[in-house]
């Protein structure tokens, strides 16, 4: 049994082509929400989101985030139109290390590094069961039909 979504638009159009998840079985449908579930509701994705709590919390590291990426940005555009300053590049690297060795920001990152860690971990799993390279499932195309 397959998932009829948008069905009164495509009556309304007859050259209106199914969307994908017109075609998703039920069953992949709840496999896939409860797997989403799951996986927010598992330690790796709660302690990122504690640590991203965290981050966001702290006004001073969001300052110094902050600045560091308006300063990247300008030093890229600058870079762009052939031109930087010497004091920018210094100033950058100055934020730079305050990025680096700011404990909240550490934290957030090893948090990330975790999750993205445990995702790549459950697609392994999903993959060895599947036969196929499950992430590559989700890419979409960048060609033509």
């Amino acid at each position: 049994m397959a998932l009829h979504v948008g069905r009164e638009a495509a009556v309304d159009n007859e050259n209106t082509s199914k969307s994908f998840s017109d075609e998703i079985p039920v069953a992949m449908m709840e496999a896939t929400m409860n797997l989403t579930t799951h996986l927010s509701q598992s330690e790796s994705f709660l302690r990122l989101k504690a640590a991203q709590n965290k981050l966001n919390a702290d006004v001073a590291t969001l300052q110094l985030l902050e600045e560091f990426i308006n300063l990247q940005q300008k030093i890229h555009a600058d870079r762009a139109a052939g031109h930087f300053s010497d004091t920018d590049i210094q100033r950058f690297r100055d934020l730079q290390e305050q990025v680096a060795t700011n404990d909240i920001v550490q934290e957030r990152d090893y948090a990330l590094e975790k999750a993205v860690g445990f995702v790549r971990e459950v697609n392994q799993e999903i993959s060895s069961l599947l036969g196929v390279d499950f992430a590559s499932l989700t890419r979409r195309s960048t060609g033509g039909c």
